[in-house]
């Protein structure tokens, strides 16, 4: 289905919408590689989960929990952000079980959204986020991504298939927002029918009561997934201040 329109993208949050955060920030990064998880290394003198929650908040959240290895918890308030709108949880074993642990931890309310950010996409821009908002709240959920724009081929033991048609593809990425209550209820029915998904949109899909809308993005929001990654995220957090 095609992007959805933006609405007024910075009035979004700022007209009244309570909306809460959740950073799932637990993993190990075995893609990445090294001794230390990427959201806990350090990009322009902070971790960079800490310029994470410093953009949520900026975004105007009225509160985050952050999901986090156990065994930096103890001091994570120092090094992450000692905001009194932040708490930190320890973290399950996979993102699925991270989100619904820090779930667990918010305040907010059934009908209120939850942003759920990933914790290595640290330089959304914040019109991407208030537009998300603004669509979750006008649809029941929405999911921040890019449409595809390369080719894409369809294989079977190594060789091609068919081509895709891409006009109906749309490459997901974060925040995905929705109201409490059916981001609760979609992670229950996945724990009840041991469904893991890769995102929180394929659990929410499963419900088959809640719009999902598309919104493009129109700033960059990379996710750290690779080394080579860091040094695009610190030029874009230096470029924004």
């Amino acid at each position: 289905m095609p992007p959805s329109s933006r609405p007024d993208a910075p009035a979004a949050v700022a007209a009244g919408f309570v909306v809460h955060a959740l950073v799932p920030a637990a993993g190990r990064g075995e893609r990445f590689g090294g001794d230390v998880p990427k959201q806990l290394l350090e990009v322009g003198g902070r971790p960079l989960v800490a310029w994470t929650v410093q953009g949520l908040l900026a975004a105007g959240c009225a509160s985050l929990v952050v999901a986090l290895p156990e065994e930096v918890l103890a001091g994570a308030p120092e090094r992450f952000g000692s905001d009194p709108r932040v708490r930190f949880v320890a973290g399950g074993a996979t993102r699925q079980a991270s989100v619904a642990l820090a779930l667990a931890a918010s305040p907010a309310r059934g009908e209120d959204l939850v942003a759920v950010h990933d914790g290595a996409r640290a330089a959304l821009a914040g019109r991407d986020f208030a537009a998300a908002v603004a669509a979750a709240r006008a649809h029941g959920g929405a999911v921040l991504g890019r449409a595809v724009t390369d080719t894409v081929k369809e294989i079977a033991g190594g060789r091609v298939v068919r081509t895709v048609d891409r006009t109906r593809l749309f490459r997901a990425e974060t925040p995905q927002v929705f109201r409490r209550a059916d981001l609760e209820r979609a992670l229950e029915a996945a724990r009840r029918d041991r469904f893991v998904g890769t995102d929180e949109a394929s659990l929410v899909e499963r419900l088959g009561d809640v719009e999902i809308a598309a919104v493009e993005a129109t700033g960059p929001n990379p996710k750290v997934t690779w080394a080579e990654d860091l040094g695009a995220v610190e030029r874009l957090l230096r470029e924004r201040g």
